[in-house]
C-alpha cells in the first residue's frame, strides 16, 4: 500500500522529554506519515505513558507492547510486520527529524526506483539542536557505498527510509543479531539491493561522552567480531577483509575513552 510508516521503539529508560521532542518533529513534517508503528519494549513509567497518550490524540500512532525487554532487534523485526505501507522510515525515541526529512526521502525514492534504502547525514548535538558539535557524513553513490560497507556501516540507521518489501525479502531485521542494522544492510547488499545517502543532515541526534564509553571495552569488541564473522560467512567480506576489520575495531574498542572520542570526531566524522 502506497504511503509512509514510521518504525519506532522505546523502553522504560527513555526520557519523556526526548520522546516528546521526537513526536513533535514528526508532527512538524512537511509530509506527514500515514502511521507510526511504536513498539513498547517492557514496562514504562507514568510519565512516558502520558507522552504517548498525548501524541496518540495528534498523530496516527499504533502502539504494541512487548511484555519483556526483548531488545531493539526484536522490536524492529516485530514492528516491521505491523507496518501497513510500502515506505518505512526509521527513527529512535530521542531523535529529532528535520522538518523536510520525509518529503525529501519520498521524493528521492520516487525518482530513484533502483534504490532500496536511502539515508542521510546526521547533525550531532549536545543539550539543544542548535548546538551542533559534529556531523556524521556518509557517501552518496551506491557503488561507493557497497565498498564502504565492507569497512564501516554505510547508513546512519535512524535516518533511513526503505522499501518494506525489499527488507522483508531478505528476512527482516534479525531479532537476535548484534548491530542488527549493519547486519541487515550486509544481507541487502549481498542480494543486490542498492543504497544511497542524501548529502545533507535530515536528523538531529544527541551525543555525550557516555556514547563513546559505551562503544569501548572487550565486550563491544566481541560483538563486532561476531558481526564480522557473519559477514564472512555470508560472503560479504573475504578473510583478508575480516582480519583487517576485526584488528582495527578491537584497537578502537581498547583505546582510553578520551582518545576514542577524539578518534571518532577527527577520523570518523
Amino acid at each position: 500500500m502506497k504511503g509512509i510508516s514510521v518504525l519506532m521503539s522505546f523502553y522504560g529508560r527513555d526520557s519523556p522529554d526526548f520522546l516528546n521532542s521526537a513526536f513533535e518533529s514528526i508532527f512538524d513534517q512537511t509530509l506527514k506519515p500515514d502511521e507510526i508503528v511504536l513498539t513498547q519494549d517492557g514496562e514504562i513509567d507514568d510519565d512516558l505513558d502520558a507522552v504517548v497518550g498525548f501524541w496518540q490524540e495528534k498523530l496516527p500512532i499504533k502502539k504494541y507492547t512487548i511484555g519483556d525487554n526483548k531488545g531493539l532487534g526484536y522490536c524492529l523485526s516485530f514492528g516491521l510486520t505491523k507496518c501497513s505501507f510500502d515506505l518505512v522510515a526509521r527513527m529512535d525515541a530521542d531523535d529529532i527529524c528535520h522538518p523536510n526529512r520525509f518529503e525529501k526521502q519520498v521524493d528521492f525514492l520516487d525518482s530513484h526506483p533502483e534504490i532500496s534504502v536511502v539515508g542521510s547525514w546526521i547533525a550531532e548535538f549536545q543539550n539543544t539542536p542548535d548546538n551542533i558539535v559534529s556531523y556524521r557524513k556518509l557517501p552518496a553513490d551506491p557503488e561507493e557505498l557497497f565498498l564502504f560497507a565492507k569497512r564501516r556501516c554505510p547508513l546512519n540507521h535512524p535516518t533511513v527510509m526503505f522499501r518494506k518489501d525489499d527488507v522483508l525479502a531478505v528476512g527482516n531485521y534479525d531479532p537476535y543479531a548484534n548491530q542488527q542494522d549493519y547486519q541487515l544492510w550486509a544481507r541487502l547488499l549481498v542480494n543486490g539491493y542498492k543504497f544511497a545517502n542524501i548529502q545533507e543532515s535530515l536528523l538531529f541526534m544527541r551525543i555525550s561522552s557516555a556514547l563513546f564509553k559505551r562503544r569501548g571495552g572487550i565486550n563491544y569488541g566481541k560483538i563486532e567480531f561476531a558481526v564480522q564473522r557473519d559477514f564472512l560467512r555470508m560472503g560479504f567480506i573475504n578473510r583478508t577483509e575480516f582480519v583487517r576489520n576485526v584488528t582495527l575495531r578491537m584497537f578502537v574498542r581498547l583505546m582510553p575513552n578520551w582518545f576514542r572520542k577524539l578518534f571518532y570526531k577527527r577520523l570518523l566524522r
